[in-house]
Protein backbone atom coordinates (compact mmCIF):
# COMPACT_ATOMS: atom_id res chain seq x y z
CA UNK A 1 0.00 0.00 0.00
CA UNK A 2 1.32 3.47 -0.81
CA UNK A 3 0.04 4.84 2.54
CA UNK A 4 0.39 3.76 6.18
CA UNK A 5 -1.91 0.90 7.09
CA UNK A 6 -4.79 1.62 9.47
CA UNK A 7 -5.75 -0.96 12.11
CA UNK A 8 -9.08 -1.51 10.28
CA UNK A 9 -9.22 -2.62 6.65
CA UNK A 10 -12.55 -3.06 4.87
CA UNK A 11 -13.14 -5.29 1.84
CA UNK A 12 -16.50 -4.88 0.12
CA UNK A 13 -17.27 -7.69 -2.32
CA UNK A 14 -19.98 -7.30 -4.94
CA UNK A 15 -21.30 -8.79 -8.18
CA UNK A 16 -20.44 -6.56 -11.15
CA UNK A 17 -22.36 -8.04 -14.12
CA UNK A 18 -21.13 -11.55 -13.35
CA UNK A 19 -17.63 -10.45 -12.30
CA UNK A 20 -16.32 -10.21 -8.75
CA UNK A 21 -15.60 -6.63 -7.64
CA UNK A 22 -13.54 -6.06 -4.50
CA UNK A 23 -13.23 -2.58 -3.02
CA UNK A 24 -10.51 -2.24 -0.38
CA UNK A 25 -10.75 0.83 1.88
CA UNK A 26 -9.46 2.31 5.10
CA UNK A 27 -10.26 5.58 6.86
CA UNK A 28 -6.96 6.91 8.31
CA UNK A 29 -5.10 7.75 6.19
CA UNK A 30 -7.77 7.60 3.53
CA UNK A 31 -7.20 4.82 1.00
CA UNK A 32 -9.31 3.07 -1.62
CA UNK A 33 -8.56 0.61 -4.38
CA UNK A 34 -10.80 -1.59 -6.52
CA UNK A 35 -10.18 -4.92 -8.20
CA UNK A 36 -12.37 -6.84 -10.68
CA UNK A 37 -11.98 -10.57 -11.33
CA UNK A 38 -13.70 -13.03 -13.62
CA UNK A 39 -15.36 -15.77 -11.58
CA UNK A 40 -18.17 -18.28 -11.93
CA UNK A 41 -19.97 -17.29 -8.72
CA UNK A 42 -19.41 -13.72 -7.52
CA UNK A 43 -20.54 -13.00 -3.95
CA UNK A 44 -21.76 -9.93 -2.12
CA UNK A 45 -20.49 -9.37 1.42
CA UNK A 46 -18.28 -7.13 3.50
CA UNK A 47 -15.17 -8.28 5.38
CA UNK A 48 -13.46 -6.35 8.18
CA UNK A 49 -9.82 -7.05 8.99
CA UNK A 50 -8.63 -5.76 12.37
CA UNK A 51 -4.88 -5.70 13.03
CA UNK A 52 -3.59 -5.16 16.58
CA UNK A 53 0.10 -5.58 15.57
CA UNK A 54 0.34 -9.12 16.99
CA UNK A 55 -2.85 -10.66 15.54
CA UNK A 56 -5.15 -10.08 12.59
CA UNK A 57 -8.83 -10.87 12.87
CA UNK A 58 -11.14 -11.20 9.88
CA UNK A 59 -14.88 -10.81 10.42
CA UNK A 60 -17.87 -10.85 8.13
CA UNK A 61 -19.99 -7.71 8.49
CA UNK A 62 -22.73 -9.62 10.31
CA UNK A 63 -20.16 -10.74 12.94
CA UNK A 64 -18.76 -7.25 13.66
Amino acid sequence: MPVDKDYLQVFSLSDDNGKQRIKHTQEVPEYSREYVFITDKPITTKIFVIDDKTHSTMLLANEY
